[in-house]
């Protein structure tokens, strides 16, 4: 039996809109998870989303995801040897290939990581092939690297997987001496993809796992926690009450910051958005500011300078007057932000936090707990 459907526009925008929260600034762009979900509903109705325990062990699932940097679309480059786009879903396809190329029947998609779009877009091809799709993730929150998964922290490779474009390119990847060579891989073929415009997919389906190994290493619940949270802005919207404070409840986090984005700075750069964005405080905070750091995803915030809250904990930037999550393509000076933080337990292992900490990303200092910082 599913874990719950999402069954309606209202459900599939409250799902995005959580989605977009726990993508920590990455994840995908909103309105392709809008636009996922409602290609679902239109084409099969309801949207069906699995207990991770009613999974069965000897089923095979794979990851599928999109690859690239998040920058924003700066113009178009034409580039006519690329033909035109004759793929309408390559997620699908990529599915399929990697089918036709290992001879498994693939039973089910799980979800590389938490997003508006890299949720949602396994989400609808499992739901256009009438696969199983559980309440979970390989990350429970968005992340750059492939290397950074759950399955990959247990030594799981990524290969053999495919990419797949909608200009038609299909690319097996079979074998790779490592993950982080994968990633190189992927984010190179992302480059080329996407030379024409950044907002063209290029999606993948790898990093095979029967289900038994799914049930080990995923981190369960993220789709329903992502559709709570969506649930309880628009509440609050409703009822005019805060939607922020309704957003960090629902997280079960901490509201860090509210202020205005004095300036943002970056540059897109080997497949990935590099920048920071600096906050003026406002009310309570005023006199204060904050600076956050991302890499496709936020992972650094400092206080006046100093670090306050660190991946693998989850750093949300959201506009303060309604509570719409914002990712870091779309965040503008002048825009009236707040920023909250929650807890990732799951990474908090020496593998875990050597991938994801702040000393991973070349910063010199440890990683501490959201809880010990925000009780101190």
């Amino acid at each position: 039996m599913p874990a719950f459907s999402i069954r309606n526009e209202v459900d599939a925008h409250d799902l995005v809109v959580g989605l977009t929260l726990l993508g920590t600034g990455g994840g995908g762009r909103p309105e392709l998870g809008e636009a996922y979900l409602q290609d679902a509903i239109e084409k099969v109705g309801e949207i069906q989303v699995s207990d991770v325990s009613s999974i069965p062990d000897d089923a095979w699932f794979c990851s599928t995801f999109g690859m690239g940097s998040t920058a924003p679309r700066s113009g178009s480059t034409p580039y006519p040897a690329y033909g035109p786009q004759v793929v309408e879903w390559p997620m699908i396809e990529a599915l399929e290939e990697l089918e036709r190329y290992t001879g498994l029947k693939i039973s089910g998609i799980v979800a590389f990581e938490t997003g508006a779009g890299n949720t949602t877009g396994p989400l609808h091809a499992a739901t256009r092939l009438g696969l199983i799709f559980p309440d979970g993730d390989c990350a429970g929150r968005a992340v750059p690297e492939s290397a950074q998964s759950t399955p990959a922290l247990q030594g799981k490779p990524y290969c053999p997987a495919v990419m797949v474009d909608p200009w038609g390119n299909v690319i097996i990847m079979k074998k790779t001496v490592n993950l982080d060579v994968a990633e190189r891989f992927g984010k190179a073929l992302s480059i080329v993809t996407k030379l024409p415009d950044i907002f063209v997919p290029c999606n993948y389906a790898g990093f095979l796992l029967t289900g038994a190994e799914l049930k080990q290493w995923i981190v369960p619940g993220t789709v329903s926690r992502s559709l709570r949270i969506g649930r309880a802005i628009r509440e609050a919207r409703t009822n005019r009450e805060d939607p922020v404070a309704a957003a960090a409840s629902a997280l079960e986090g901490w509201v860090l910051f509210r202020g205005s984005v004095s300036s943002k700075d970056w540059e897109s750069r080997e497949g990935y958005m590099y920048g920071t964005a600096s906050i003026e405080g406002t009310g309570e905070q005023s006199g204060h500011s904050l600076k956050i750091w991302y890499k496709n995803e936020t992972h650094i915030a400092w206080l006046d300078d100093q670090p306050l809250v660190t991946s693998p904990d989850l750093i949300c930037v959201l506009r303060s007057d309604d509570g719409q999550p914002l990712t870091n393509t779309i965040l503008e000076p002048g825009m009236p932000v707040a920023v909250l933080g929650a807890a990732a337990p799951w990474y908090r292992t020496a593998e875990g936090l050597a991938a994801t900490g702040p000393r991973h990303y070349g910063f010199d200092f440890d990683y501490r707990p959201i809880e010990e910082v925000m009780s101190s």
